[in-house]
């Protein structure tokens, strides 16, 4: 009795086995025929097809390529959940940042205050500014109305007394700034300690 080759009876068995596990493509066309066949089927290409184990054994469905209103959905999904992500992220921030700087409410206070505090200065030393400007404005006025000088001193007066009059504004809008920035501190913190509130709220669950 002839005996084989060893290398022809190794490929007859991978084939064998290969042959064993070969996968069934499965699909219906357009037509409405359905197609079987041991690779996958071109006329189904974009409506996708079902895997099947020689044995019939569903494995797997290949689905059809997205199409453009699928994709731009799909990534206004992933969009959506990167923006809930980033926002999820920025709140953990948020809360270690306040657990970190602000161990009570009236640790929040202190620190509204000492904000406060800084703009209150800045604001009382505009306001004596102001009535300096406003008493030395009154005084060349009262000269200028008085005044028996000669035109170039009377010219010189006046305009010492234009440059109070913009100086007197400009600390007028710096103090309307100021208090602006105090009336805005002042909201930034009662955001504070509300979210203060939650946070710990939250933490004693």
């Amino acid at each position: 009795m002839n005996k084989l080759p060893i290398t022809l009876l190794s490929a007859m068995c991978c084939s064998s086995v290969q042959e064993a596990h070969a996968d069934i493509f499965r699909c219906t066309t357009a037509q409405g025929k359905v197609v079987t066949s041991d690779r996958p089927i071109p006329e189904c290409i974009s409506r996708g097809m079902k895997v099947y184990s020689d044995a019939g054994r569903f494995k797997r469905n290949i689905l059809p390529p997205l199409s453009a209103e699928e994709k731009q959905k799909i990534a206004q999904e992933q969009e959506q959940k990167q923006k809930q992500q980033a926002a999820e992220e920025e709140r953990k921030r948020e809360e270690r940042y306040l657990l970190a700087h602000y161990q009570s409410e009236a640790d929040v206070e202190s620190a509204r205050k000492r904000a406060v505090d800084v703009l209150q200065d800045k604001k009382r030393l505009a306001n004596e500014q102001l009535e300096t400007f406003n008493q030395v404005l009154l005084g060349l006025q009262a000269e200028l109305k008085t005044s028996k000088k000669t035109t170039q001193e009377f010219e010189s007066i006046q305009r010492r007394a234009d440059d109070l009059s913009n100086n007197v504004l400009s600390t007028r809008k710096s103090i309307a700034f100021y208090d602006q920035g105090i009336q805005r501190t002042n909201r930034e913190y009662d955001d504070t300690l509300k979210r203060f509130r939650e946070v710990v709220s939250r933490t004693r669950r």
